[in-house]
């Protein structure tokens, strides 16, 4: 009941810190290319506004589905983003581990993708092929970056579990092993194809298929697909920070630092990460096609395997 507890009250802080740092990515975006670009908090804006218009559902869609996908996308992604930011506040091992965040996060995409398909519009069968084709090329060598961090960390796949190890390490993940430094090369490089960004943003590109996936949406459903895709991002580079740059390790555990400056500082980490995984590559690449997307993330298959045979000899 407590951990049910903490991960609700967690819900609203993922919703607020997620809508920021696509506020921050946005203003960055636009500084770099030497515009003054939207207010910090323009995305609440759009959000509310966005909530106070009429969503209209096409005759030719599923309307269930149409509906029901962005509610569960937009839930699924933030769950997995509060399941990290909980382990902080509980040392209860069992709110979650890799495997069910992972999910989750896989789960937010297949929502997005069945809802937008069922709308019926042939822009958004389109973006549904594409979607498809690039998880395909990107979730293996995730989930393998994933697991050769768990054979380090004593064979688990319990978030605390990898916390806990580089405490006891004294050390980031990335700077202690080889096979740990190629798992981080592996995930940082699979995050702009799973946030969607350029040039991995394929299946919504506007100049070509209209917004693929979101092109029948409106209103509220498409504030939560919003919401959906702005949690991802948050929970890719959160998890990206504190799986191998958990800079709280080096002070030998967390009695030294109290539960607010550590979630602080896993966040600015999460900040950083989001601006040169996200930020960057979508201001200075152009977009991919999707043969190219998807070539480029099979070389990331040998790349995360290499990763998991170096774990296994404990290198």
């Amino acid at each position: 009941m407590f951990i049910l507890m903490v991960l609700s009250a967690m819900c609203p802080v993922v919703f607020i810190i997620s809508l920021l740092f696509e506020g921050i990515d946005r203003k960055l975006h636009a500084r770099m290319q030497k515009r003054i670009g939207p207010p910090i908090i323009q995305p609440f804006y759009d959000f509310v506004k966005l909530f106070g218009k009429e969503s209209l559902i096409p005759v030719t869609a599923a309307s269930g589905i149409n509906i029901a996908s962005p509610i569960l996308a937009a839930a699924s992604s933030i769950i997995a983003a509060g399941i990290p930011l909980a382990s902080f506040a509980t040392t209860a091992g069992a709110i979650g581990d890799l495997i069910l965040i992972l999910f989750l996060l896989a789960a937010s995409s297949i929502m997005i993708m069945v809802g937008g398909s069922s709308s019926g519009n042939p822009f958004a069968a389109i973006g549904f092929a594409r979607k498809m084709t690039m998880m395909v090329s990107y979730e293996v060598p995730l989930f393998i970056s994933v697991v050769s961090l768990a054979i380090k960390s004593g064979f688990s796949l319990a978030y605390n579990d990898i916390i806990q190890f580089q405490i006891q390490l004294g050390s980031c993940f990335a700077f202690a092993f080889p096979s740990a430094a190629i798992a981080m090369i592996t995930f940082l490089t699979c995050i702009p194809a799973a946030a969607g960004v350029v040039p991995f943003d394929i299946p919504e590109a506007k100049t070509e298929v209209a917004h693929g996936l979101l092109i029948e949406y409106g209103g509220p459903y498409l504030a939560l697909l919003k919401l959906a895709k702005s949690a991802t991002n948050f929970a890719l580079t959160f998890l990206a920070f504190t799986l191998f740059f958990y800079l709280p390790a080096i002070f030998k555990g967390n009695s030294s630092l109290g539960y607010w400056a550590i979630l602080a500082l896993c966040v600015a980490g999460a900040l950083v990460i989001m601006f040169l995984t996200i930020t960057v590559p979508r201001t200075i690449f152009a977009r991919l096609k999707i043969g190219q997307a998807f070539k480029f993330n099979l070389v990331l298959l040998p790349l995360s395997i290499l990763s998991l045979v170096l774990s296994i000899v404990g290198m």
